[in-house]
């Protein structure tokens, strides 16, 4: 029986300059940023190499936005030489990675939904932001395709698994079957998703006034009906949560590793507080 897989694509990292095009809230909790710009499309350096257009098939690939640092108007950038982006002595850039929403090639359009946290260099970025700002990209690097040989898919994380889970739910074959588990802050941050009829998908909200499952994603994929076939899981979200989720199915669901792609986008530090984001 062939283990559930994802296949793997490499592309060549460009330093793409884009304008803010528009902002608009999808929830209380999450704001959407399109960027767009000739340089989603074919474009050469100030090196001379010309980079080919902009790229996004899979539902979560990422990309790093650069960020000035504090009282600094511009970033500081990665040096493109010989066509590769590369990095200078002295101060890195400030980066972070986000999924892409959604890429429109034909009108040159790239969405990035921002969690806006309480604080943090993309939170701020994003409520200050205003259309005809600037904003510095990298990547993707790599992509990844929807899982190849699952019978179901199981798909779990937070608030900033949303931007990938949605896209997924998007792009996922009409015939899937599945469960999706999404933790959230509150219940105004819940979003209306399209995808199949087959894969149920679940809200797990963790104000209190709200009723959820206790223990949050965990408890919820302990405690699901897990229906006979390959099970292929995707996990997003804060790191020790998901890394927890992955030993539950390795061990007591004995779910092969191969079959199971997770990501810790963000870490949680008992004493500072988030330490790093990316949805």
């Amino acid at each position: 029986m062939s283990v559930p897989a994802r296949p793997l694509t490499m592309f060549p990292v460009a330093l793409r300059e884009l304008v803010v095009a528009r902002i608009v809230d999808v929830t209380a909790g999450m704001r959407r940023v399109t960027l767009t710009g000739d340089q989603l499309g074919t474009f050469t350096s100030a090196d001379g190499t010309e980079w080919p257009p902009f790229t996004s098939p899979g539902f979560d690939d990422d990309i790093r936005l650069l960020f000035p640092y504090p009282g600094e108007s511009e970033p500081v950038l990665p040096l493109v030489e010989d066509g590769r982006v590369t990095f200078a002595e002295g101060r890195r850039p400030i980066a972070r990675a986000y999924t892409v929403r959604r890429y429109d090639p034909c009108g040159r359009e790239l969405d990035v939904d921002v969690v806006l946290h309480s604080d943090g260099v993309a939170s701020n970025w994003a409520r200050a932001v205003a259309p005809g700002d600037r904003m510095h990209i990298a990547g993707p690097a790599k992509t990844q395709g929807i899982p190849i040989g699952a019978d179901r898919l199981l798909i779990a994380g937070d608030d900033t698994a949303i931007p990938a889970i949605a896209r997924l739910l998007e792009e996922l074959p009409d015939d899937t079957r599945g469960r999706v588990f999404i933790d959230v802050e509150h219940t105004s941050h819940a979003q209306e998703l399209c995808g199949p009829a087959g894969v149920d998908v679940t809200w797990l909200p963790r104000d209190p006034s709200a009723p959820s499952h206790p223990g949050g994603l965990l408890e919820a994929i302990r405690t699901m009906d897990w229906a006979e076939g390959e099970w292929f899981a995707w996990l997003a979200g804060e790191q020790s949560a998901v890394q927890e989720i992955r030993r539950y199915l390795v061990r007591d669901r004995h779910m092969p590793k191969s079959a199971i792609d997770f990501t810790g986008y963000w870490k949680r530090e008992p004493a500072d507080g988030v330490h790093s984001h990316q949805p």
